[in-house]
């Protein structure tokens, strides 16, 4: 959910005026002359060591054994060597987070998830997304939203090649900024800064092509999750995550074929055996979804939501989309309440809303209280339960008012799902792990995505976005592959 700015077409006398301001400088990647106010390395560095820590935290830490955080930094750092800015020392960073996600701060802070490394299938795409994240860098494309102010007091950096939706996720943060700001000009400069990078460190400029495309067949596989037409990711629109992601990939393949690289280095072996066993999808942490049920092994609980709603899991709630528009949106109190749970319900969470029909529930041995708010051609039912003296969990339902009879079987089958795990249940919650495979004699596409682990309804998509498999692409005997497994 990043936003970019808007392009701004500069006559001959407004360059001439830009051009003699204090704040001009010459690109380092490109030569030419751009505006970028007072930015200056040392601001950069600055702003790129507070906001470091705060990244981490807001992505949940850093992620990997140290072998595989030296990995990573290893490829940032053979592809550092080729840049035009050497005033930083720059710092790569695996981050704990699912979401396709890479972005870069001022002052040479990388960051790339272990969703990115999950989706990638060679070192050299991981290097092209490396490449890509150091182009913004050195064609100080900060600094220069910063010259046209457009950053609003925001310094940090964001946003490359992969950005997702961290932004809406973590909320408030400075993270907001970071995935919100680079325009189609500036990234596709830093695409063919990338395939500069990549081809004087020795990598085949090929495989960033080829993860362009990964990732548009990943956005299109989201997009039809949520019901989306798929078509949708070829937008530009300067609020997508991925600005007009079928141009970049048409615009990186034609620049590629100028890059003749000796032996090039794509590296799969070693980076397959980095990431098999990697974690894939939730952190344990934040609790799993399979299929339609929602799992928690810390806090020790789970419920299922009804046919035809689609989990998604954000750090804020677990929320279930349904057909026109309906949701289930689930999360706890930020602060319990003394009384009886009707109180909490009426007179804390729902104390500016119209609560009408409130009643007391017992949910599974649970005291619980229910009310429904109507308004502007919405129903919602407001549900809260006391596990305890200090948790109670809420769920809110929401429909158009047209649909809320025909759901409210099925909200009610929701609501009594909930209820406390077991010991032995909690001991048979297991993630989502990466795991690599080699094909046999017979099988397909279909075969091995029956072998997918967390089965949503999109198995066979999953394995061949993973994979890199298009059309009618077959396997062959021997081949290894990725799949999901629990």
């Amino acid at each position: 959910m990043k936003k970019s700015h808007q392009l701004i077409t500069l006559g001959l006398t407004a360059s001439l005026l830009i051009a003699s301001l204090s704040g001009c400088t010459t690109n380092p990647a490109t030569g030419d002359s751009v505006f970028t106010g007072m930015s200056n390395d040392a601001q950069e560095l600055r702003v790129g060591r507070e906001q470091h820590p705060q990244i981490i935290k807001a992505f949940g830490g850093e992620f990997g054994s140290p072998e595989l955080r030296r990995y990573v930094d290893s490829i940032g750092q053979l592809l550092a060597r080729t840049v035009e800015r050497k005033t930083f020392k720059y710092t790569f960073t695996l981050l704990n987070s699912e979401v396709v996600n890479a972005f870069a701060l001022p002052g040479g802070y990388i960051y790339i998830s272990r969703g990115l490394m999950a989706l990638a299938e060679n070192e050299a795409e991981v290097a092209g997304v490396l490449a890509h994240e150091l182009g913004h860098i050195n064609a100080l494309h900060h600094g220069r939203r910063e010259g046209q102010g457009l950053l609003a007091n925001i310094l940090v950096v964001g946003a490359g090649i992969a950005g997702g939706r961290a932004a809406a996720d973590l909320g408030g943060m400075v993270v907001g900024g970071a995935l919100r700001a680079y325009s189609r000009e500036h990234e596709l400069e830093s695409d063919s800064l990338a395939l500069r990078y990549m081809s004087r460190a020795g990598y085949d400029p090929e495989a960033m092509v080829n993860f362009l495309r990964k990732m548009r067949a990943s956005s299109r596989l989201e997009a039809k999750r949520l019901g989306k037409s798929p078509d949708k990711v070829d937008e530009f629109n300067y609020l997508a995550t991925h600005p007009a992601p079928a141009e970049r990939v048409r615009l990186a393949s034609q620049q590629a074929q100028q890059y003749q690289v000796k032996k090039p280095m794509r590296g799969r072996s070693i980076y397959l055996r980095k990431i098999n066993g990697l974690l894939y999808g939730d952190d344990p942490s934040q609790g799993f979804i399979r299929g339609r049920v929602f799992s928690h092994p810390k806090l020790k609980f789970r419920f299922e939501v009804p046919e035809g709603f689609r989990l998604f899991n954000t750090p804020q709630a677990v929320i279930a989309k349904g057909p026109n528009d309906a949701a289930i949106i689930f999360d706890s109190a930020k602060r319990s309440a003394d009384g009886p749970i009707t109180y909490y319900l009426q007179n804390i969470w729902g104390r500016n809303a119209n609560l009408r029909n409130v009643e007391r529930l017992n949910v599974n041995g649970l005291d619980a209280a229910t009310g429904i708010i109507r308004q502007r051609g919405q129903t919602i039912r407001a549900i809260a339960i006391r596990k305890d003296l200090h948790t109670i969990y809420r769920f809110m339902f929401r429909t158009k008012t047209r649909d809320t009879n025909r759901l409210s079987k099925s909200f009610r089958r929701t609501t009594h799902s909930f209820r406390v795990l077991t010991k032995r249940e909690i001991r048979g919650l297991k993630p989502l792990r990466i795991r690599v495979v080699q094909t046999r004699r017979g099988d397909t596409v279909a075969s091995m995505a029956r072998r997918m682990a967390g089965d949503d309804g999109f198995s066979e998509d999953r394995f061949r976005v993973l994979n890199g498999l298009h059309g009618n692409a077959r396997l062959r005997p021997g081949q290894r592959v990725k799949i999901v497994t629990d």
